[in-house]
């Protein structure tokens, strides 16, 4: 255990609980007169033990609960609460000063077994003793709170930087293309007259019959043929290459 980890708040808390366990022990109450008479050389003295039936518990539960968590905080590691060590300390040291306060202000009654005696009871010094022990509580668990650092919210995002317009960039201007000259339009095609109409076929005259030029030869007549007894008279050859006509 590390006590330089405790503050002076839990250091006052801690000390504090510690005595209102103690100061339970010692005498809260005494009866003072009995009946109207003065009682002298009786011990007639209660403890917060003696004097409740309820009320002694809690605060015997806020002291133990205040010093365990001082050591607690000495540890080495801190196990997980659903709130801090300090705030808790403040909250059981409150419960425990209104718990005195209203036992200082309303004295608990006396069991006199039924009989009708006037019983005055004074409030001795264990009562003030633990009525200072529960607000030294109240104060260092306060104390505690304003010691411990208290987490700081996460700081928000920074804005997103903002990027520069990108600048632009001079665009020259467009050189002008001269445009062609428009190709003219082909003359409209000379109308074609429509031909002249075929005259009507005349249908050829008949061809009167050619007459025939060559006139008819007339059939010769059938020489008469030589006898196989007469035997036709030998030819002359030919002389000197000439050429001489066939007899008749």
């Amino acid at each position: 255990m590390d006590s330089s980890k405790l503050g002076v708040g839990e250091t006052i808390a801690g000390i504090s609980g510690l005595a209102l366990f103690i100061f339970m022990f010692l005498p809260w109450y005494g009866i003072d007169s009995l009946g109207g008479f003065g009682v002298s050389g009786v011990d007639l003295n209660v403890s917060a033990w003696e004097s409740f039936s309820f009320i002694d518990i809690l605060l015997f539960l806020v002291a133990v609960v205040v010093v365990g968590l001082v050591i607690v905080q000495m540890a080495e590691s801190t196990p997980d609460m659903p709130a801090p060590p300090a705030q808790i300390i403040a909250i059981v040291g409150v419960v425990a000063l209104v718990l005195i306060l209203f036992r200082l202000i309303f004295t608990p009654g006396v069991d006199t077994g039924g009989l009708d005696i006037d019983v005055d009871l004074g409030r001795k010094i264990g009562i003030f003793l633990g009525l200072i022990a529960a607000a030294g509580i109240t104060y260092g668990g306060w104390r505690a709170t304003q010691e411990s650092p208290t987490p700081s919210p996460s700081p928000d995002p920074a804005p997103p930087t903002p990027t520069p317009d990108p600048i632009p960039s001079p665009t020259p201007d467009p050189v002008p293309t001269p445009s062609p000259d428009p190709i003219p339009a082909p003359p409209d095609p000379a109308p074609i007259p429509p031909p002249d109409p075929v005259p009507p076929t005349r249908e050829p005259e008949p061809v009167p019959p050619a007459p025939d030029p060559t006139p008819p030869v007339p059939a010769p007549n059938p020489a008469p043929s030589p006898s196989a007894d007469q035997a036709p008279p030998p030819e002359d050859p030919p002389r000197g290459g000439g050429y001489s006509p066939p007899q008749q």
